[in-house]
């Protein structure tokens, strides 16, 4: 649900999580949709979860939500905003390891 309280009130979850300060209008727009379609890609996930016929594309498709974010975060750890991502960075690089895990038939 974090993701969704993202979208609803971006300034104090990213303030709270990340220890990031965004006001202006434009940041702000990209944080809300940001947590928007991470919310979507969550809710996708769970719907996965009971559709087995699903679950090839969404989880393909969360891998590589997942996997570019853990890139953007690491290529950004130097900048002052880059260490508020690590909780963000642990998470999703594991749910990467676990998803290609699941989609090369080891899981």
């Amino acid at each position: 649900m974090l993701p969704l309280l993202q979208f609803l009130f971006p300034v104090a979850i990213l303030k709270l999580l990340n220890k990031i300060e965004i006001r202006d209008e434009a940041g702000l727009f990209f944080a809300r949709h940001w947590g928007m379609m991470a919310f979507v890609v969550g809710g996708l996930l769970v719907y996965a979860s009971g559709h087995p016929e699903a679950r090839l594309p969404i989880i393909s498709a969360a891998l590589i939500e997942k996997a570019a974010l853990v890139l953007l975060i690491a290529l950004n750890w130097n900048k002052p905003f880059g260490k508020g991502f690590a909780v963000t960075l642990l998470f999703d690089g594991a749910c990467c390891v676990i998803y290609g895990l699941y989609l090369a038939g080891v899981a």
